[in-house]
């Protein structure tokens, strides 16, 4: 029977989550001392969200035999705690046996009191046997637990950077990069786009899994739909800005289009989207992970700037006329 998870105390789990935030975000940003873009080798950094799961175990040791299967996933709505109690059904030989965590979760897969969709969705770094965190808020125990999580998510990211990136299979199990999706949120809403949005999305499921060359030919796709949605916006007003186009138009007709009334593109600005067009063409499978992963972020930085230079112009400018 599969364990029931429930979400720990409103005032607890709120404490909870708060101290484990924090101890978390200072091993990454004091410890580390890691900002901006490097900060999506951690899936709990920015405005990221993560659900924190505790099952209570039986953990064959002298003086205690109480502890926690502790684990997280990422999370789209809020950060919060769900604990379940497995303790009766892992009072066993056959659970106690297991010592590593990975083990653990595949005995609690294998006896189906967890999900294996839940399981396949556990941030590996996140995994960890807890003693007091849960039913005690204790301090020590808790900094320890967010310290090995951020050095695990750390190390992850260290053999991909370090090496030029292997031609494997799509997508591959163990997600290592966390786009924060909050930060382009509000562009998918306002341009409301199906097919864009489901673009966007695809590129941002090829960086998560460290695709740097699928993702950055998807970016170059979707800088070109994104310039050619801002055209139509102004065409819609009357402005003759999709002359020239024809049936399938290029980056290069695009940014000449951006140059006509009411838009006047300068040099600066056509150099700055050149740019971004260009990083799609530098990534490579031979390049480092780190450098196929900087030029990725300079197209998902430059789409957004684009966005909230050109895109916003052509909408919110004439709602008032309408």
């Amino acid at each position: 029977m599969t364990l029931k998870f429930e979400k720990m105390e409103s005032n607890k789990g709120k404490e909870l989550i708060n101290l484990l935030h924090r101890f978390y975000l200072n091993r990454v940003e004091n410890y580390y001392n890691f900002k901006g873009e490097q900060l999506t080798r951690f899936a709990w950094a920015n405005n990221k969200k993560v659900r924190i799961y505790g099952i209570e175990v039986y953990i064959d040791v002298v003086g205690g035999h109480k502890g926690f299967v502790s684990f997280a996933t990422t999370s789209d709505t809020r950060n919060e705690v769900l604990l379940a109690n497995g303790y009766l059904e892992t009072n066993n030989p056959s659970f106690s046996r297991y010592v590593n965590e990975k083990d653990r979760i595949n005995w609690l897969v294998s006896k189906q009191l967890i999900s294996k969709k839940l399981s396949k969705n556990i941030l590996p770094a996140s995994l960890k046997v807890t003693f007091g965190v849960f039913d005690g808020v204790d301090a020590v125990q808790s900094e320890a637990w967010m310290n090995q999580w951020v050095d695990k998510e750390y190390d992850s990211t260290l053999s991909v950077e370090s090496m030029p990136k292997p031609i494997a299979s799509f997508p591959l199990s163990n997600q290592k990069y966390f786009v924060d999706r909050y930060h382009f949120n509000d562009m998918l809403e306002t341009i409301n786009n199906e097919q864009f949005t489901d673009e966007f999305n695809q590129c941002l499921c090829a960086y998560n899994n460290q695709k740097w060359f699928l993702c950055a030919s998807g970016l170059g796709s979707c800088l070109e739909h994104l310039l050619l949605i801002i055209l139509q916006n102004y065409a819609e007003n009357g402005f003759d800005t999709l002359k020239g186009l024809g049936y399938d138009p290029t980056a290069a007709s695009l940014i000449n289009n951006l140059r006509k009334e009411p838009i006047n593109i300068d040099t600066r600005q056509e150099r700055y989207i050149r740019l971004v067009f260009k990083a799609r063409n530098a990534v490579s499978h031979y390049n480092s992970g780190y450098t196929s992963k900087e030029l990725c972020d300079l197209m998902l930085t430059g789409i957004s700037s684009i966005f909230n230079d050109y895109y916003r112009n052509s909408v919110e400018k004439y709602k008032e006329e309408k």
